[in-house]
């Protein structure tokens, strides 16, 4: 088959179809990313895990994730974008199938982290899918959608895992992924085209294995700090230190080769560079912020993993209620205010939660949930079109994995400080009261609670000391997010990237009737 010669504003004719399957795979693949926290009292119960190896349990996938986005965005720009998301979808399917089943800890953080290998190829190759097969008038609502799947599965994660709990072993948490992928592989397989770059030039093989080293180091880094031992060790300042300076060397390498995959021209674009750091900075506060929520819920007041995660549901919905209206707003008010309004709801949020206790009303805390999924849905979808207008629609899956690897960096850094910042200061509230228990059990409430329940006044009082702290701490990163937008995005909708900056070569797209690369 040869491409046609149809004009680029007319879009693929299933573009919609290919939509909803491009938002199952995000759904899939970020749901996984939190459904764990359900299951972790039942996994320390049924594998004898400690406290560790359940962070551990959580953050292999995000760890393994992250390192990957930017090179399965640049496989998916040389090989084609359905074959890599097929490919990743069948490994992330075989690896949560076995990983159910696995007897130690050992065993479930390294399938955990394998899970992230496929997980990994969703992002940057869903997303170019969706840049290429919508015309440029429909692609804002598009990336909006697009965007909406993940706010929804982190925020179902909690409720999905808790629905299982509920009648099925731990496991299920993980074979839940086996026939949702497997239907995402099937649909994929009959009704999204193949898009590739037309002309992807010689592999940057030194620019991938780079990338992977440094961000990987980084984010061990980052992960590592958040632990109860505190930042200030050598398994957390070795790794970003040694992350920070692979990075630089691959700034050096890339300027320096004709065909880079890491494209550092796209951050001498205002607008580029501004919208990854507030993907930075937005994932910082929420993810993070909703991290600590779930011990407030949980372990402070006592509720199920289910009604917990139903509790946190109201995000979810804020979220697709302002989503679905941001590309509307941007078009009338533009990106800056828009999205600045987006961090200061999030903000506003975040410092209420800060003055929470255990007796506060449901419908408050409900209201303030909500408010929390308005202020990212605003911010979510403009600031990854705002970022991938600047984008050749060849290099989308590279561009867009740049975009989700500072995204997914925010998330692992938010979640790693404001669990470090409730930790640490849960630990100087509780004071001597603490006095004779192990460094575990005066770590956290739950530990507390376990090895000294006579202790449960301090404990709690101790816990909303500490959760005060770290939701400040997440209410000034938002307010930072606010002022990027201010300062530094564009007050007006930008024009997408010209189609001559990414001529389509015959034969590369066959089936996409008329859009390009």
């Amino acid at each position: 088959m040869t491409a046609e010669a149809t004009p680029q504003d007319t879009g693929h004719p299933r573009r919609k179809l290919i939509l909803l399957v491009m938002m199952l795979c995000m759904f899939i693949t970020v749901m996984d990313n939190n459904i764990m926290t359900a299951a972790l009292a039942e996994v320390q119960k049924e594998l004898s895990a400690s406290n560790a190896e359940l962070q551990w349990s959580m953050d292999s996938y995000t760890l393994v994730y992250a390192s990957l986005l930017f090179t399965a965005g640049v496989l998916g720009d040389r090989y084609g974008r359905r074959r890599v998301l097929v490919a990743g979808l069948l490994f992330f399917t075989v690896a949560s199938a076995i990983g159910t089943w696995s007897g130690d800890p050992t065993q479930l953080i390294a399938w955990r982290g394998a899970m992230g290998i496929g997980a990994a190829v969703v992002p940057g190759c869903t997303l170019a899918v969706v840049t290429n097969v919508f015309p440029e008038a429909e692609r804002a609502k598009a990336v909006a959608l697009w965007s909406l799947s993940a706010g929804l599965a982190i925020a179902s994660g909690p409720v999905v895992g808790g629905a299982l709990l509920g009648g099925f072993w731990w496991g299920s948490v993980l074979l839940v992924n086996v026939p949702l992928a497997l239907a995402a592989v099937v649909l994929i397989v009959m009704y999204v085209p193949e898009t590739r770059d037309p002309s992807p030039g010689r592999l940057d093989l030194a620019g991938v294995a780079l990338s992977i080293a440094g961000v990987g180091a980084l984010v061990y880094g980052i992960i590592s700090g958040g632990e109860p031992d505190g930042w200030l060790r050598p398994v957390v300042l070795v790794p970003i230190a040694a992350g920070a300076v692979i990075l630089v060397v691959l700034l050096a390498v890339e300027r320096r080769i004709d065909n880079p995959s890491l494209d550092l021209s796209l951050f001498r674009k205002r607008s580029f560079a501004a919208g990854s750091t507030v993907l930075f900075s937005s994932a910082f506060a929420v993810l993070g912020g909703g991290f600590v929520m779930v011990f407030y819920l949980q372990v402070s007041r006592g509720y199920t993993p289910l009604e917990s995660g139903l509790l946190m549901l109201p995000v979810a919905v804020g979220a697709l209620v302002s989503g679905a209206r941001s590309d509307a707003l941007t078009a009338k008010f533009g990106h800056a205010a828009v999205v600045a309004t987006g961090a200061l709801l999030m903000a506003a949020a975040l410092a209420y939660y800060a003055t929470v206790d255990r007796d506060t009303p449901l419908w408050a805390f409900e209201i303030a949930q909500t408010v929390t999924g308005m202020g990212f849905g605003l911010t979510l979808s403009p600031v990854i079109a705002v970022a991938l207008s600047e984008v050749p629609r060849a290099r989308a899956g590279a561009g867009s994995a740049i975009a989700n690897t500072m995204r997914q960096t925010g998330s692992a850094l938010g979640i790693a400080v404001l669990g470090s910042v409730l930790g640490s200061v849960y630990r100087s509230e509780l004071g001597s009261a603490g006095d004779g228990l192990s460094d575990e059990s005066a770590s956290s409430l739950s530990g507390t609670l376990r090895a000294a329940p006579e202790l449960a006044g301090p404990a709690h009082a101790a816990f909303l000391d500490a959760l005060s702290a770290a939701m400040w701490v997440g209410a000034g990163v938002a307010l930072v997010s606010a002022v990027i937008a201010v300062v530094w995005m564009p007050r007006r909708p930008q024009p997408a990237v010209p189609a001559e900056t990414a001529p389509a070569a015959p034969g590369d797209h066959a089936d996409l009737k008329g859009t390009h690369a």
